[in-house]
C-alpha cells in the first residue's frame, strides 16, 4: 500500500512539473509563432476559428459587427465598400492593410470550394476586389449577394508569411 501511495505522489509531482526549479517557480510564457503539425481538415477549422481574425463577426445577438473592418457601405446592390481598421499589425509586425485583404480574398476565392460547409459560402464567379486606398477596399459582385457580409465574416485574414509557409485550402492539407 505504501508503495502505491509513493508512486502516486511521484506521478502527481511529475505531472505538475516537479523539477529542480521547484513547484512555485513560474514557467515562462510560450514564445514564437504557431506551427501547424497535424494538417487534418477538422483541425484546420478549429485552428482557424481560434487564430485568424475576420473583417466582421456575428455578435451574441446575431448582428454583424466590425472586427478588422471599421465599417462598410453598400453603394448599390452589387458594390460594397469596406473601411479597414488602421494600426493593426500581425504577430510578425506585418501591417494589416488593403493589400493583405486582397491577398486573402484571392487565396480564399480561387478554390472551387474553399469552405468545408459547402458552396453556399463561396462568392459567385466574377466577384472581385478593388483597392481604393490602403484603408478601403471595394467588392464588386456579378449579381446581388445578400450574404456577402456574412461570407466576409468567415473569410480568414492571414499575413503574407502564412501563405508563404503554410498556404490555405485543400492543396495544403
Amino acid at each position: 500500500m505504501h508503495k502505491l501511495v509513493a508512486v502516486s505522489i511521484i506521478c502527481v509531482l511529475c505531472t505538475l512539473g516537479w523539477s529542480a526549479r521547484g513547484l512555485a517557480e513560474a514557467l515562462s510564457a510560450p514564445r514564437g509563432e504557431l506551427r501547424i503539425v497535424d494538417k487534418e481538415p477538422r483541425n484546420w477549422v478549429w485552428m482557424a476559428l481560434q487564430v485568424f481574425e475576420h473583417l466582421a463577426e456575428v455578435d451574441k445577438d446575431g448582428a454583424l459587427v466590425p472586427r478588422l473592418a471599421t465599417g462598410w457601405r453598400w453603394l448599390d446592390e452589387r458594390t460594397l465598400d469596406v473601411i479597414l481598421r488602421q494600426g493593426v499589425t500581425f504577430q510578425n509586425d506585418e501591417v494589416f492593410d488593403a493589400e493583405i485583404v486582397k491577398l486573402n480574398w484571392e487565396e480564399n476565392t480561387h478554390f472551387q470550394q474553399p469552405h468545408l460547409a459547402g458552396m453556399i459560402l463561396n462568392f459567385q464567379p466574377g466577384a472581385r476586389l478593388e483597392i481604393l486606398n490602403p484603408s478601403t477596399v471595394r467588392f464588386h459582385f456579378p449579381e446581388p449577394d445578400g450574404g456577402a457580409l456574412a461570407k466576409l465574416s468567415i473569410m480568414h485574414i492571414a499575413n503574407r508569411q502564412f501563405y508563404r509557409e503554410q498556404g490555405w485550402g485543400e492543396k495544403n492539407w
